[in-house]
């Protein structure tokens, strides 16, 4: 037997849902089972047919009460297929069966319970668009307090970010637009108006753009996934091979160990926003650690200004979270440099380029910090 699978209209469209399976059985598709997005059909010879959706005010998961659906069978309509408070039936051609209710009034009383629901979901779409909002104005580096650990996803994986923000578009036009469509209907049944069972507008511009958005952060999810299988993680190399430094480059000569479980490593990533590196790095003396040092390194897109991205590097900050507390430094080859006097943490920028350095060696040298921001920018200005 052959099956075939179709977008159905929104789910709360009850007349274009009617009207869509009567016409796809008078081209020789019968309704069998009702998916979230897709129905699914069985080939059968063509032939007319009635479709009614049922609301029955219960739990999704109870399904139609049995008493109320042996008396719709007993009235000639057959039960078909449920999908959450929905249920649909069939009736063949030339079968009276008649409608399921006669006063418009009536039908809206099954329909009260869906429209509360409808109301708090919609209430719950409008809460997570604000918090949609306010990561735009986190993103967008507006005036708004940003959020750092934000900003930092959102230059190494923005397809990831855009992913959410677009499934959650999707889900708030959805929702809102079945909450305006039920609560019409449930409007015109109390006036006595019966639904129109096999409306003109079939929404289709409505159900193209819910569904491109909805495939463009599908699209979205796939690269996101891409990046993360070809995301870089391996060990140190002994010479660096990016826009970072090594022990050796500041005249460490010990031998690489591990610390506290961690060894010597390197990340490397690359979205469209940002090229990225992390870097961890430990030699020792005879006996225990002798320094260590970790790196955030980024190469901002040509049309991003590190200046404004600055914030990103304080995700990592040890005792500081903000670039205010460093002290500003002269050092040459550097559009800007920052170092904690007397700490271990640095930053630096040039170009498109953007770093964070922690680093220890028991001794907490300003010098130290100088001589990585140093050489930090010879290694950036051999790259350039």
């Amino acid at each position: 037997m052959k099956y075939k699978y179709k977008l159905h209209p929104s789910d709360y469209a009850l007349g274009e849902n009617e009207k869509f399976y009567e016409d796809m059985e008078s081209r020789g598709w019968r309704l069998v089972r009702r998916g979230g997005y897709r129905s699914k059909f069985k080939r059968v010879e063509p032939c007319k047919a009635r479709y009614r959706v049922e609301v029955a005010d219960t739990s999704p998961l109870d399904g139609i009460p049995e008493e109320q659906k042996t008396v719709f069978e007993d009235c000639g309509w057959e039960y078909v297929t449920s999908r959450g408070m929905l249920h649909y039936f069939r009736s063949p051609d030339g079968n009276d069966a008649p409608e399921f209710y006669q006063d418009p009034r009536q039908q809206a009383g099954t329909m009260k319970g869906l429209h509360r629901r409808m109301l708090i979901g919609t209430l719950i779409a409008l809460g997570l668009m604000m918090l949609f909002a306010s990561l735009i104005f986190s993103l967008s580096g507006s005036t708004v307090e940003v959020v750092p650990g934000l900003r930092r996803a959102w230059l190494i994986l923005p397809v990831a970010i855009a992913a959410y923000c677009l499934l959650l578009i999707s889900a708030f036009a959805e929702d809102t637009f079945n909450h305006w469509q039920i609560s019409r209907t449930y409007r015109l049944l109390k006036k006595g108006v019966p639904l129109d069972h096999a409306p003109k507008s079939k929404g289709r511009v409505r159900f193209a753009l819910v569904h491109c958005v909805r495939w463009a952060s599908y699209l979205c999810l796939i690269l996101a996934a891409l990046q993360l299988a070809t995301m870089q993680r391996g060990v140190l190399p002994a010479s660096p091979d990016g826009p970072y430094i090594v022990l050796s480059d500041i005249g460490w000569s010990g031998e690489r160990t591990e610390f506290m479980g961690n060894d010597c490593e390197r990340d490397h990533t690359c979205s469209f926003l940002a090229e990225y590196w992390d870097t961890r790095e430990y030699v020792k003396n005879p006996g225990h650690v002798a320094a260590t040092i970790y790196q955030d390194v980024y190469k901002l897109a040509p049309w991003l200004d590190p200046m404004d991205w600055t914030d990103c590097l304080t995700v990592n900050m040890t005792f500081t979270k903000s670039l205010d507390e460093y002290t500003p430094v002269d050092i040459e080859g550097l559009d800007g440099a920052w170092l904690v006097e007397g700490g271990m943490e640095a930053v630096a920028v040039k170009g498109q380029m953007m770093a964070y350095v922690n680093y220890l060696d028991g001794e907490y040298s300003t010098e130290r910090l100088t001589d990585i921001l140093e050489a930090l920018a010879v290694r950036w200005a051999r790259l350039a």
